[in-house]
């Protein structure tokens, strides 16, 4: 176990062993993070957890983050997005107010801009990606030799900083709206507000390609782009048909496990999942009704309001971030059951909450969520301009005093 993850549960024990609360110690495996690669058994699989959350970084204020500081919570993380543990362990934001990339350190609890220099734009390509203009970064992501790939809403593309050198390069896209390219380099592709990305065993990348209403994937070897899913016209699937012969609604978070694609429909309100070999689409949660309902049923008979980001974990557990209700909630496929795990709800939204159950603390349209190799989780508080942890807690039964 490294010296971090150490001092994590050290800390840990200390804040949450107190009446009948107690960390569970989860699996710290070496594995990679969390939705390009396997991940440690996360604990809800387990056992029925509830979470305690915390405040990582931001003052809760918009505005551009200044250099390398050591409290991330006195200064401003403006409207977080995508939130993601890199190979060095370290949690990197992406700010869609300020158009960067930011590095929070678990050791010293340190923040630090690794890509954009707080303008938005569409340059620096061939030079160090801090001194790059980006626009809005949704996403970030690493493949398997540690490259940080960022998508960009606004500039309809996704870019590449090279882990060794720190230059920033255009990968797909050529930084204009549009819908083509398919069967050729997706350099020359054009991509209409992409939203997610994530990355498969091989480091082929799939695309959220929000406003074309498709999924999009680019092969790792030769660069190619291809559609996966939908026909570029916006609707419902039919269930079990074709996925790329099928209309899609608004898909956004997107997350690889077991075979298949699952894809968030933003204004859809429901989960799809993509058979990756037999290129066959059904719907897993959400009856496409707007609400906030469901909990302790079947996912398929729940309603969601407007989920964004998603993450899957090796066992099955499905976390869905629903943007509109100001909730996370957790699907595990395996037993067929959806519950909330963090936020109050779609009426509470003003920052509250840090130190108690994640479930009475609000949250204010928040998008992203990853799973730490310790087994805790982080996510942006968007709107509340934070970054958030949950911590796993169950109830402790009190020994008999005979």
């Amino acid at each position: 176990m490294a010296n971090w993850q150490r001092a994590c549960w050290v800390l840990v024990m200390l804040v949450l062993t107190m009446g009948n609360l107690r960390v569970v110690q989860v699996e710290t495996s070496g594995r990679a993070s969390a939705q390009t690669r396997a991940n440690p058994v996360d604990t809800v699989a387990q056992s029925p957890l509830s979470y305690r959350i915390d405040t990582l970084a931001g003052n809760g204020q918009p505005g551009d983050t200044p250099g390398a500081v050591k409290n991330a919570r006195e200064i401003p993380v403006d409207l977080p997005f995508g939130v993601e543990q890199g190979p060095d362990n370290a949690i990197y934001i992406t700010t869609v107010g300020s158009h960067r990339v930011l590095r929070y350190d678990l050791r010293s609890a340190k923040i630090s801009s690794v890509a954009g220099n707080g303008r938005a734009g569409y340059a620096g390509d061939g030079g160090q990606a801090t001194e790059a203009m980006l626009n809005e970064p949704y996403e970030v992501r690493f493949d398997s030799g540690g490259n940080m790939l960022i998508v960009e809403m606004q500039n309809h593309l996704i870019r590449r900083v090279a882990a060794e050198s720190g230059v920033i390069t255009t990968i797909a896209g050529d930084g204009v709206a549009g819908n083509r390219g398919d069967g050729g380099s997706a350099r020359r592709a054009r991509f209409r507000y992409p939203h997610s990305i994530t990355l498969d065993d091989q480091d082929n990348i799939y695309v959220s390609d929000i406003a074309n209403h498709r999924v999009r994937r680019i092969d790792a070897r030769s660069g190619r782009i291809t559609t996966v899913a939908g026909n570029g016209k916006p609707g419902m699937p039919r269930e079990q048909g074709q996925a790329t012969e099928q209309p899609l609604l608004s898909p956004q978070g997107i997350a690889i496990h077991g075979g298949g694609l699952w894809i968030a429909s933003f204004r859809g309100h429901v989960v799809w999942r993509l058979d990756l070999k037999t290129g066959r689409i059904r719907r897993v949660a959400g009856t496409g009704v707007q609400g906030y309902s469901g909990d302790g049923g079947r996912p398929l008979e729940a309603r969601f309001d407007g989920p964004r980001g998603i993450l899957m974990s090796a066992t099955g557990v499905l976390y869905v971030v629903e943007g509109e209700n100001n909730i996370i909630r957790s699907i595990d496929t395996t037993r067929d059951a959806i519950r909330t795990i963090a936020g109050a709800g779609p009426q509470r939204h003003r920052y509250a909450g840090d130190g108690g159950a994640a479930v009475d603390a609000p949250l204010w349209q928040p998008h992203g969520i990853c799973l730490l190799k310790n087994g805790t989780f982080v996510l942006s508080d968007t709107k509340n301009h934070r970054v958030r942890h949950l911590l796993p807690v169950v109830p402790v039964t009190p020994a008999d005093p005979d």
